[in-house]
């Protein structure tokens, strides 16, 4: 991953587009997912280029919104003695470029072909090609089997950054890519 700017980082996942947000889950399916009841967070060292980690005001809102979504399903936070699982939030942000081609006809016609009317002959055909480069969040939320010590389900959620909302909005956009993950935790339960 690039550096992320500061200001990059303020607007991070809380200032997501509307249209194009993009969740994957994945799991361990040995894991036995129905014994879990209790959590907690994970306290060590992120990575230096974690995202959420260089804004703790947008961290908090997602660790919030992931609390919520865990309470909601009957999971409560637990004791360093009595856990079942870990739970640990990270993203990153990577510039991406769009691509996109548009045709136009200059005669008359339909479809982009036509005959050129007085003007004799064919009309031209032409287009132009446009390149965007934008910057996508991705927000990683990790399941640890506290006993096991291993990964055994990941949800990620991935949206295009766009203009800093209001922090309202920032917790609205944060809370439908979090409950979007979640609805897939545990396996099975998603739609």
């Amino acid at each position: 991953m690039r550096y992320v700017p500061l200001l990059l980082v303020a607007g991070l996942l809380a200032s997501w587009g509307c249209s194009s947000l993009s969740v994957n889950t994945d799991f361990d399916p040995a894991n036995d997912f129905s014994q879990y009841k209790t959590y907690m967070w994970y306290g060590g060292e992120m990575p230096a280029d974690d995202a959420l980690s260089a804004n703790p005001l947008v961290k908090k809102r997602v660790a919030s919104s992931v609390d919520d979504a865990l309470a909601a399903k009957g999971y409560a936070v637990g004791t360093a003695e009595d856990m079942d699982f870990i739970v640990i939030i990270h993203a990153g942000v990577q510039q991406k470029t769009q691509v996109s081609q548009t045709y136009g006809y200059s005669g008359y016609g339909y479809g982009g072909y036509g005959y050129g009317g007085y003007h004799g002959g064919w009309g031209g055909y032409g287009g132009r090609t446009e390149v965007y480069q934008y910057d996508e969040a991705t927000l990683v939320i990790d399941i640890v089997d506290a006993e096991k010590e291993e990964l055994v389900w990941r949800g990620t959620a991935s949206d295009m950054l766009a203009d800093n909302p209001s922090r309202e909005k920032q917790q609205a956009k944060i809370d439908k890519a979090v409950s979007r993950v979640m609805a897939n935790f545990p396996p099975g339960t998603g739609k």
